[in-house]
């Protein structure tokens, strides 16, 4: 059933009534959804209403905003699918989830209801999240470089592969129980690396010293509290053990051979492609992984440091908080 479902995505969009490789016909989404045009009319505060914002991840969320809007507003309840103008082709397209029982949006966000006889709310949801929809999607922008929009009209003129209404709920079931399995394997595997990371440092003696009991009271030496402080003088009263290391310890500045600041040229707003050099950002070094991808192309009249070249085994810090 998965595999059904990878197979709707890239017909999506054509012209064809039906594609050779899909049973599926491909419907218009006029033909299964129509416009919603409720106004909605406060005075002075949205009341009950939410005004909401739709995210290029397709979340929906409410807006901090406490003024109404001072154009025309209108309603979004749960299920209804709404996107931006401007943004539905980078993705700012969602459903109103159940958690937001009225949303309120301007003209800048159309609104539609699913017709529930012919389409699954579940479905539609995932359909409209497809690369192939936004692909299509984007073709459909019209305007000025940097301000294309898309149309309420040009949105329900694509087209997606429509199963019937048994189908789209066993395609969406099946497609959630395979990511319900994912995230339950996600967990074990993090929690399987968490258990090795607690294991390296109780081996190295930098696991977590014993609890120390709630005693925010006790009686201490003055010279105690003057050299290690309440943490310390508790810990030696009531015996907690702090972890040791099976090795002897030493300074990095004894073991490192070299240490060597970064570089922060002016860079192109682009990364680096094959054959150019790429200067590593902030954000190429965080949690312990290392990103090359994260880079920004060096302009050639820039020379590249060759003290600075980032080569196996070097290992890299960044001053920014990991």
């Amino acid at each position: 059933m998965i595999r059904q479902w990878r197979a709707l995505e890239p017909w999506i969009g054509l012209d064809d009534a039906v594609h050779p490789h899909t049973h599926h016909a491909l419907t218009a989404l006029r033909e299964v959804m129509a416009p919603r045009r409720e106004t909605v009319s406060v005075n002075g505060t949205f009341g009950d209403w939410s005004p909401i914002t739709v995210h290029l991840d397709g979340e929906i969320s409410v807006r901090d905003r406490s003024a109404p809007y001072k154009g025309a507003m209108y309603a979004v309840y749960p299920g209804d699918i709404v996107f931006s103008k401007i943004d539905a082709r980078s993705g700012a397209i969602g459903m109103l989830p159940a958690s937001i029982p009225k949303g309120v949006v301007t003209p800048e966000f159309p609104v539609f209801v699913a017709d529930p006889a012919k389409l699954d709310s579940g479905f539609v949801q995932r359909v409209l999240r497809t690369g192939g929809f936004l692909k299509s999607l984007r073709s459909k922008a019209t305007g000025t470089s940097g301000r294309k929009r898309i149309s309420p009209d040009a949105f329900l003129d694509l087209r997606i592969p429509l199963p019937d209404l048994a189908e789209q709920q066993a395609i969406v079931a099946a497609y959630d129980a395979a990511l319900k399995e994912a995230a339950a394997k996600n967990e074990e595997a993090d929690s399987a690396e968490a258990k090795a990371m607690d294991d390296f440092e109780a081996m190295l003696g930098f696991a977590p010293a014993t609890p120390l009991p709630d005693k925010p009271m006790f009686i201490a030496s003055f010279k105690d509290l003057d050299r290690w402080g309440h943490e310390g003088v508790l810990r030696r009263i009531t015996g907690g053990a702090v972890g040791k290391s099976l090795w002897p310890t030493v300074r990095l500045g004894d073991v490192i051979a070299d240490l060597e600041n970064g570089w922060s040229p002016q860079c192109l707003d682009r990364p680096a492609e094959p054959g150019e050099w790429g200067v590593l950002k902030v954000s190429a070094v965080s949690t312990g992984s290392y990103r090359m991808g994260e880079n920004k192309a060096l302009p050639v009249p820039l020379k590249p440091r060759p003290k600075l070249e980032v080569r196996a085994g070097d290992v890299l810090i960044t001053r920014a908080p990991l």
